[in-house]
């Protein structure tokens, strides 16, 4: 596979990070998961190393300098709270149609 270059690597957790919800994260057993629709990148720890995967036109770039621990950290937490406010408009959507249903 080929390297990554940091500041490359940096730019794009920078982009998926501020704007998270174009991605499709997710959390899985292999770490996070992420795509859109020009490319789809991994970030996951293997032991004591973390390292940041992006697959475009069928090549993997990676880099393992050491700096995900904290965006895999940054990342979950993004995630957990999109899951939240999900679940949270679900909820409202429910009442509302109760209300609706009720006043019927």
């Amino acid at each position: 596979m080929p390297d990554l270059k940091i500041q490359e690597a940096k730019l794009l957790f920078k982009k998926i990070h501020t704007n998270p919800k174009s991605y499709d994260l997710k959390i899985n057993e292999e770490g996070i998961t992420g795509r859109d629709d020009k490319i789809s990148f991994r970030l996951y720890r293997n032991g004591e190393v973390s390292a940041f995967e992006v697959l475009i036109d069928g090549i993997t770039f990676t880099n393992t300098t050491g700096e995900w621990n904290n965006a895999l950290n940054m990342l979950t937490s993004t995630i957990r709270k999109i899951e939240k406010e999900q679940q949270n408009i679900k909820l409202e959507q429910a009442l509302d149609k109760l209300k609706k249903y009720l006043s019927e």
